[in-house]
């Protein structure tokens, strides 16, 4: 599963190229750009974005034909089951960090009624 909470680069570039497909920049079965060109648009060597494309692989995201490239998936189960978890994820990071931050200040109250 992937983790969008991983600070690795090419997690990160995996994560920012499944909000390009949710968001339909990317079209449900169409041809990726090449590596070459996707490492250049993001400001990476190929070899991070190599991985990251490899991560959506692992997820059945991508599509690899051999000799012409990477497809999208057109399973929209698929994309929108791996949607929902990450939003899942999202919403428990996102209690995670307002839970650090303590929700009371009750016991102070408590000391300056004294």
């Amino acid at each position: 599963m992937l983790r969008i909470d991983n600070t690795k680069r090419y997690t990160q570039l995996a994560v920012e190229l499944l909000k390009k497909i949710f968001n339909g920049y990317y079209e449900l079965g169409s041809k990726l750009p090449s590596t070459r060109e996707l490492a250049k648009q993001a400001g990476v060597n190929p070899n991070t974005m190599q991985r990251a494309l490899q991560v959506l692989q692992d997820e059945k995201v991508l599509i690899k034909q051999s000799t012409t490239g990477r497809y999208i998936t057109t399973d929209i189960q698929l994309l929108s089951n791996m949607r929902n978890e990450i939003l899942v994820q999202i919403r428990k990071n996102y209690q995670e960090t307002v839970k650090s931050y303590g929700n009371s200040f009750e016991k102070y109250k408590a000391v300056k009624e004294k």
